[in-house]
C-alpha cells in the first residue's frame, strides 16, 4: 500500500515524525524494540531534531498517548528500545563534516539517552569498502540472528521495522544512484560499496541493497524541496520508473511519501 501526505514544511515535518513515532511504539508491542534505520543526507535534520524533542501528545495517534510520563504532555519514544541503523553512509572519518552518522549524532543522539549498544552505524572507513560493507552485512546478520527466532526462515532477507529515506535531484535514495547498474542489480548482498561519481560529494559510500530495502516492514520517504517534491509526483504518478526511487516497493509491507 502505497499513501501520500503533503503540503507545509512544518505540517509535513510533524506529520513524518508521527508516522514514525507510531510504527515504533507498535513494533515495541509487537516484539519489544523497533529497528529504525535512518537516512543521510542534510533534508532529514529537522525531523531528527523532532524524534528528538517528541510531540505533542494531540499530534500523535489516540493509542500512543498513553506513553506520556507524569503530567507531560510530550510523547517521546522510548529509546532504550529502539535499534538504530543507516542506510548509507560516506566512506569518510568519523568525524568528518560529510558523514551521515554525524549528522545525526548531532541532530538526534546528542538529545536522546538512547543505550550505545542500540547504535549500529556502518564503519567509518577511507580504504577497504567492500571489506566494510561486509562487515556491516555480518552485523546485520548477528542482530537479526539474536534479535528474530524466525530468522531465517523461507524468506532470507530480515525485515526492518521502519526504513526513513531521503532522495536527491537525481532520484537516487540510500546511495544507490541512477549509472550505478552492479548495485542496482545486486540479488544478493544486503550491503554493498558503491564509487557515486556524481554523489555530492562524490567519493566512495556504503549502502543497503534494494531487496533488503523491499523486504521492509515499513519504508518512508521523506522529500524536501521544490525539485525533489516534483520528481518524487512523477514517481508516485508511475511517469517516472526509471531512478532508483522508483524501485522502491516493499513486498509485503506499506510504503509512505511525506512531501513537504
Amino acid at each position: 500500500m502505497t499513501t501520500v501526505t503533503e503540503g507545509s514544511e512544518k505540517m509535513v515535518l510533524e506529520k513524518t515524525a508521527a508516522c514514525i513515532i507510531s510504527k515504533a511504539l507498535q513494533a515495541i508491542r509487537q516484539h519489544g524494540w523497533c529497528s529504525l534505520v535512518l537516512a543521510g543526507g542534510n533534508s532529514p535534520r529537522k525531523l531528527y531534531r523532532k524524534l528528538a524533542e517528541g510531540l505533542p501528545y494531540e499530534l500523535v495517534e489516540p493509542d500512543c498517548r498513553d506513553t506520556r510520563t507524569g503530567n507531560d504532555t510530550t510523547v517521546r519514544l522510548p529509546w532504550e528500545k529502539i535499534m538504530l541503523f543507516w542506510g548509507d553512509e560516506r566512506c569518510v572519518p568519523l568525524n568528518h563534516p560529510d558523514s551521515n552518522f554525524r549528522m545525526a549524532q548531532e541532530s538526534l543522539l546528542n538529545y536522546t539517552e538512547i543505550p550505545e549498544n542500540n547504535i549500529f552505524c556502518m564503519p567509518h572507513v577511507t580504504s577497504g569498502f567492500a571489506d566494510a560493507a561486509l562487515r556491516y552485512e555480518t552485523t546485520l546478520k548477528h542482530f537479526f540472528q539474536s534479535h528474530h527466532s524466525s530468522w531465517p526462515s523461507d524468506n532470507l532477507w530480515p525485515a526492518f521495522d521502519i526504513i526513513l529515506l531521503g532522495m536527491g535531484n537525481d532520484g537516487h535514495t540510500a546511495s544507490l544512484f541512477p549509472d550505478d547498474t552492479p548495485a542496482l542489480e545486486e540479488k544478493h548482498r544486503w550491503v554493498t560499496d558503491v564509487h557515486a561519481k556524481n554523489g555530492s560529494p562524490p567519493g566512495h559510500r556504503l549502502t543497503l541493497t534494494l531487496p533488503l530495502i523491499n523486504n521492509a516492514a515499513s519504508v518512508l520517504f521523506y522529500v524536501t524541496g521544490e525539485k525533489k517534491t516534483a520528481l518524487a509526483r512523477q514517481i508516485i504518478s508511475g511517469g517516472q520508473n526509471t531512478v532508483p526511487a522508483a524501485r522502491i516497493n516493499p513486498k509485503h509491507g506499506d510504503l509512505q511519501w511525506f512531501l513537504g
